[in-house]
């Protein structure tokens, strides 16, 4: 005998159509709802980030070629990053509070993923072109002027920290908002670097601060964008997320009353905030399934975090699965 979730967008499997409708809508409630509303509110911050990073990565543009300064379009392309970054972060916003469809059974939420995975190639190319640049000036230095990079510096800083304050509450939340994060980190810190620079050659003429300061702007940005990508990676080949232990998850189910057995076991990441779980239990005869649906599924929301759950239930038969 099999009982299967046939929604397969909300709960585990249950007896009881009535009951399933109800559970489906509590589903709705405290797991949809919740994303729904983090990402209004992430939409929000981030179309502010947008415009206030696209302005002031246009005057880096024009002061960066009146000035000659590698270090000033490095910060400029790194401020490009973080439009970018955030624009993907709308697009992919939008596309995820679309309604599923027959052929999309989980809506556009992966856009996101999508959307971060394009980001962290984009900034990985930048990094590359920013360090082979300043290894050209190496051997052609240009004549840069001082002053421009302190004040574009000291502004770029400043914007940078407005908008890490405008992100900072959902990076940890989306994957998507934790990159456009991670770009203004790196390009304020890029943005100090743009001021050391400033004053080196302001108070002693080597113009090579320049060129060393893009370099390190380019490498202090490698690590973090490898670390995203690694993690978007994670989700697109359905890796099981970092903070649920498979093996904890599995003698929790096995715990519950009634049930022999657990295989098929699957734990995966539809988008950020959003875990889901698959497999199929083997219940002692006679035991009340539906008693021991709703218990896995209480155990996995509430000592797990995982709100999605398919559960095929086997019943045993004479110490085996009967179907």
């Amino acid at each position: 005998m099999n009982e299967s979730n046939e929604d397969h967008d909300h709960g585990p499997a249950l007896a009881d159509s009535g009951q399933h409708s109800h559970k489906k809508a509590l589903h709705d409630k405290h797991s949809h709802g919740d994303l729904a509303e983090l990402r209004a509110l992430s939409k929000k911050r981030l179309l502010m980030v947008v415009v206030l990073s696209g302005s002031f990565m246009v005057a880096e543009l024009i002061v960066g070629i009146w000035s000659q300064s590698l270090a000033i379009l490095a910060d400029a392309g790194h401020m490009l990053g973080d439009v970018a970054a955030v624009l993907l972060a709308l697009i992919a916003n939008v596309f995820a509070t679309k309604t599923a469809t027959s052929k999309k059974t989980y809506g556009y939420y992966r856009s996101e993923i999508l959307a971060s995975t394009l980001n962290s190639l984009c900034m990985l190319g930048m990094s590359v072109y920013i360090l082979f640049e300043a290894y050209s000036r190496f051997f052609n230095q240009a004549d840069v002027q001082g002053i421009p990079l302190i004040i574009t510096g000291i502004l770029g800083g400043l914007v940078n920290f407005i908008a890490m304050r405008l992100l900072g509450p959902n990076a940890e939340e989306s994957l998507n908002t934790k990159a456009a994060y991670l770009e203004v980190l790196s390009d304020m810190l890029a943005s100090f670097g743009v001021v050391v620079a400033g004053v080196i050659i302001l108070f002693t003429g080597q113009h090579v601060a320049d060129s060393i300061v893009s370099a390190l702007i380019a490498l202090g940005l490698l690590p973090r964008t490898w670390s995203l990508l690694m993690q978007c990676v994670h989700v697109l080949m359905e890796g099981t997320p970092d903070h649920i232990a498979v093996s904890e998850l599995r003698k929790s189910i096995l715990a519950v009353e009634g049930v022999r057995d657990l295989h098929d076991l699957h734990v995966w990441t539809i988008t950020s905030g959003l875990e889901a779980l698959s497999g199929h239990v083997l219940v002692q005869e006679g035991m009340n399934t539906q008693s021991v649906l709703n218990k896995i599924a209480q155990i996995c929301e509430q000592e797990f975090k995982i709100k999605h759950t398919t559960i095929q239930v086997e019943i045993e038969c004479e110490g085996k699965a009967c179907h």
